[in-house]
C-alpha cells in the first residue's frame, strides 16, 4: 500500500472519529436540553409496593395495568358505589381483570366511593344505625361473593361534624372483614395537621390509622379544577403531609398517593383534567415551551386559545421519581396511584415490585 493511500486512510477514519463524537455531543447537548424541560430524567429504579386505581370507563387504563402488571402488589378497580338510597352498586365487573390479577398474585382490593362525592349519602349512611349495618353487610357479601383481597373505602365530601361517625363506621367495617382475613384501606385526604373542619375535617388520621390495614393518603389536588393554576402535588407539600402522617400512622400502614394526572386552566377560569399525552399534545399543537420546576416537582407550560390564556400543569416521570426518592428517604415504600393510564410510559421504569 502506497504511503499517500495509508494517510487517505486514516485521514477518512479520523473524519469519522471527529464525526461520532460530534454527534454524540450534538446528542447529549439536546438531552440537557430536554432535562431542562422535564422531558428526560436521569434512570433510578426504586423498590415499593405499587397501588394503582383502574377505571373502566378508559380502555388504556385496563390496558397499561395489563401491560405493566409486573409492577403492582395491589389492583383497585373503580366498580361500586353507594347511591343515594343507601344501596351498595356494583356499576361494573371485569371477570378477567380479577381472573388475571389472581393468576398475576396481585391482591384485588375494589374502590366503593359515595355516588358523586355527595357529602348527603355519606352523611345518610354515617348517621343512620340500621343502614350503616345494611352497608356493612352488602360490602362482606360483596367482596366474600367475588373473592376479593379486601375494599377500598373512598368516601369523600364528608362533613367535618361526621368524624365520629366515620370512626364508628370504620371500626364495625374493620372488625368484619378482618372476621374473614380480608384487608380495609381508606382513602383520607392529605393534611400537614390534625384539622377538624372543612374537606379533611372528618378524617382522624390515628384512629383510621389504628383500625385499618392500609392508609392511602391522596397528596393531590393541593391546586385543582376550582383554583388558581398550580402544581398538582407540590414536593414540599408532599414531604410536609408524609412528615405529619408519620407522627399518628404507623409507618408500614402509610401509602402516599400520587397523582399521574395534571390540568389545563383558563385563565380567571376552571380547570380541566389533562392526561401527560394530552399535556404534551396541546404543548405541541400551540407551540409552547414545557418547564420542569424542580421545586414543585411538575411540569407546566402557557398558551393561548382563542383569544384566552391557558396555564397547564401536568406529571411526568421526573415528577413520580422526585416523589418515590422523598417518601422512600422518610421509611415510606408503598405508592397509590391515581390513576392508571394518565400516566408517562417511563414511569414504569422507575418502579421495582420488592
Amino acid at each position: 500500500m502506497s504511503r499517500s493511500r495509508a494517510l487517505g486512510k486514516w485521514v477518512k477514519l479520523l473524519a469519522i472519529i471527529s464525526l461520532v463524537f460530534i454527534t454524540a455531543t450534538f446528542i447529549s447537548i439536546k438531552v440537557m436540553e430536554r432535562g431542562k424541560r422535564g422531558q428526560a430524567f436521569e434512570i433510578e429504579t426504586f423498590k415499593v409496593h405499587f397501588w394503582g386505581w383502574v377505571v373502566h370507563y378508559d380502555p388504556k387504563s385496563k390496558e397499561s395495568y395489563f401491560k405493566n402488571h409486573e409492577k403492582f402488589t395491589w389492583v383497585s378497580p373503580t366498580w361500586y358505589i353507594v347511591n343515594e338510597e343507601g344501596r351498595v352498586v356494583e356499576i361494573y365487573y371485569d371477570e378477567e381483570l380479577v381472573r388475571r390479577s389472581r393468576e398475576w398474585n396481585i391482591k384485588v382490593i375494589p374502590l366503593i366511593a359515595n355516588k358523586d362525592f355527595d357529602p348527603a349519602i355519606v352523611h345518610m349512611i354515617l348517621s343512620d344505625e340500621n343502614l350503616r349495618k345494611n352497608v356493612i353487610e352488602s360490602i362482606i357479601r360483596i367482596v366474600l361473593e367475588r373473592g376479593y383481597d379486601g375494599i377500598n373505602i373512598d368516601f369523600e365530601g364528608i362533613p367535618a361534624e361526621d368524624r365520629e361517625l366515620l370512626n364508628k363506621f370504620v371500626l364495625e367495617l374493620s372488625f368484619e372483614l378482618h372476621k374473614y382475613d380480608r384487608i380495609l384501606t381508606i382513602d383520607v385526604p392529605a393534611k400537614t395537621r390534625d384539622v377538624k373542619t372543612g374537606w379533611a375535617g372528618a378524617f382522624d388520621y390515628a384512629f383510621l390509622g389504628r383500625y385499618c390495614d392500609l392508609v392511602i393518603i391522596m397528596i393531590y389536588d393541593y391546586h385543582w379544577s376550582g383554583s388558581k393554576p398550580g402544581p398538582i402535588s407540590p414536593l414540599g407539600w408532599f414531604k410536609d403531609v408524609l412528615r405529619y402522617a408519620k407522627t399518628v400512622i404507623p409507618k408500614e400502614k402509610i401509602v402516599a398517593g400520587i397523582p399521574f394526572y395534571g390540568y389545563d386552566w383558563i385563565i380567571g377560569g376552571r380547570g380541566k383534567g389533562v392526561t401527560y399525552d394530552g399535556a404534551i399534545n396541546i404543548a405541541k399543537k400551540y407551540g409552547a415551551t414545557i418547564v420542569f420546576s424542580e421545586e414543585e416537582g411538575e411540569a407546566y407550560f402557557k398558551y393561548s386559545k382563542n383569544g384566552e390564556q391557558h396555564e397547564v400543569w401536568f406529571n411526568t416521570a421526573e415528577s413520580t421519581r422526585l416523589r418515590l426518592s422523598v417518601a422512600i428517604s422518610m421509611g415510606i415504600k408503598k405508592i397509590a396511584a391515581w390513576r392508571i393510564g394518565q400516566e408517562d410510559p417511563k414511569t414504569w421504569d422507575l418502579i421495582e415490585k420488592p
